[in-house]
């Protein structure tokens, strides 16, 4: 099936022939025809990476009355960086149709946004559900006309702590409204939420196929979690042109972690929660313009991110949701290229390899770091790259070549030595400091464990362990609206209790 064949209007098909597409996914080819022109509840379930904004954007576009002034139709997402990927998938696919829309959220001032609503007269509102509720409290956002309310990443939603936000918005429509939701999974108050809220909603669930993407090579290498940073420097310094997103599991591994690397002379920036809108912003924009190589981000910040040429993914560590290495794993392999996944894992995090392999459908390959020698000659080379320009100048222009009179300092130092001993003490001067620094880390090249390994080597004695152990509930960063927890879908910092030891989650 092609697009033409889903009695589109020509101005969303001439935008969806602009980006090169001629054939729907899946869930498109199912959705879409059911969703234009009709008066019913919708529930569409696939799993993530197979078009589902663009399955509910393009009958909306289609349900939308470009002439009238007034908001008709609102989507919820679960994050900022949701919110503007759908509201760009909008802005791509609307824009020879006249239709207005916009984006709230929090992290940035309420009056631009007011503004955009009161003047602009969108017809469509993207947003996250803390700050759709403050606006329409304040009597800015006005949904006296909105027919429509789509749900996006409803289980995302629900992760967040957000679904009692979107009953109190489903609740501040009139009768007469349409539901839609879409989400990769349907867990029980998902469900709750369909048989409550919704009208007898048609319900579409595409075949659920291997997660993974096979343009993908996944591997993983086991060592300590104190190795981990050196470990993905030492596979850095290997790779002259790459891309790639890292993913930490805390705010505070995030932040310490672009730092390090930056300390270190790579190109990096961060992308988590205690950020602000203009620092994610710019963040965001540095990395897809290639002004930064890497992203290190959080997976509730990095929801959203829509760069088709990453080259590779890094887990520092599996998360705890494996479903979430999916969504990691995602950002690369995109548009047909190639893209590799590497994750460091703990030994005794080993076990897990095989559930991913379960999850994703593939193998998970044991990854070998390259060596102290082979970094060496890569480290030598590229700083004598560096000089090629320079080099050609010097031996075309010959005694023509200008050259500061202090020179003569610099020649006068070398005047006892011959020319290997001098060639010896350049290199040295300019190059033991950080060669030394790569044998120091070939520790690294052979980890203690490795898959083949019986269990025996790194069985230990168990830990009598402690009545009570902490809880995970409020660490790491979600969107939810609990004590800790702003309504912008952002967590902030739990208080820590005076004699509380560290929990195992964030070792």
């Amino acid at each position: 099936m092609n697009f033409t064949d889903l009695n589109l209007s020509p101005s969303i098909l001439r935008a969806i022939n602009d980006q090169g597409f001629t054939s729907p996914s899946d869930i498109q080819e199912q959705a879409i025809p059911k969703l234009i022109g009709a008066d019913k509840d919708f529930v569409g379930q696939a799993q993530t990476g197979t078009g589902k904004t663009a399955a509910f954007v393009i009958p909306m576009l289609e349900n939308i009355n470009a002439k009238a002034s007034t908001v008709q139709s609102l989507v919820l997402a679960p994050t900022r960086e949701l919110a503007n990927q759908v509201y760009e998938e909008i802005e791509k696919l609307g824009k020879y149709t006249g239709i207005k829309a916009t984006t709230v959220y929090g992290g940035v001032p309420y009056q631009k946004q007011i503004n955009d609503l009161r003047k602009g007269k969108p017809q469509i509102v993207v947003g996250t559900p803390g700050r759709i509720i403050d606006l329409i409290d304040k009597d800015v956002l006005k949904l006296n006309n909105c027919k429509l309310l789509t749900i996006d990443e409803a289980d995302e939603m629900l992760n967040m702590g957000f679904i009692e936000d979107v009953q109190l918005i489903i609740d501040k429509l009139d009768d007469k409204k349409k539901l839609w939701m879409f989400s990769a999974t349907m867990p029980p108050q998902i469900l709750k939420l369909i048989d409550t809220k919704f009208n007898q909603p048609e319900v579409v669930k595409v075949a659920k196929k291997t997660l993974s993407n096979e343009n993908i090579t996944q591997y993983y290498y086991l060592l300590k979690k104190k190795h981990f940073s050196s470990a993905l420097k030492r596979i850095l310094d290997a790779h002259i042109d790459y891309l790639g997103v890292v993913f930490c599991e805390t705010k505070r591994e995030t932040s310490e972690l672009a730092d390090q690397l930056q300390a270190l002379g790579m190109s990096a920036a961060s992308l988590h929660g205690d950020l602000n809108q203009v620092q994610r912003d710019i963040s965001m924009r540095k990395f897809k313009e290639k002004k930064v190589k890497l992203l290190v981000c959080t997976d509730v910040a990095a929801r959203g991110i829509d760069v088709s040429n990453v080259t590779h993914v890094f887990n520092m560590g599996l998360p705890r949701q494996l479903e979430s290495y999916v969504h990691r794993i995602g950002r690369t392999g995109r548009a047909g290229l190639k893209g590799v996944a590497i994750s460091f894992m703990k030994p005794e995090e080993r076990r897990k390899i095989k559930q991913v392999e379960r999850l994703t459908g593939q193998k998970m390959e044991a990854y070998q770091l390259p060596s102290s020698q082979v970094l060496k000659e890569l480290k030598v080379q590229k700083e004598l790259t560096k000089m090629d320009g320079l080099k050609a100048a010097i031996v075309d222009k010959e005694n023509a070549f200008k050259i500061d009179e202090t020179f003569a300092l610099f020649q006068n130092y070398f005047q006892e030595l011959s020319r290997e001993q001098i060639m010896q003490l350049m290199f040295s001067y300019s190059f033991n400091r950080e060669l030394r620094n790569i044998d120091d880390s070939e520790h690294l090249t052979s980890p203690s464990f490795s898959r083949g390994d019986g269990e025996g080597a790194s069985r230990r004695k168990p830990r009598q362990r402690s009545r009570s152990r902490f809880s995970s509930k409020g660490r790491g960063e979600s969107g939810g609206r609990s004590r800790s927890t702003s309504r912008d879908g952002e967590r902030g910092k739990s208080p820590r209790r005076a004699n509380r030891k560290k929990s195992y989650r964030s070792n």
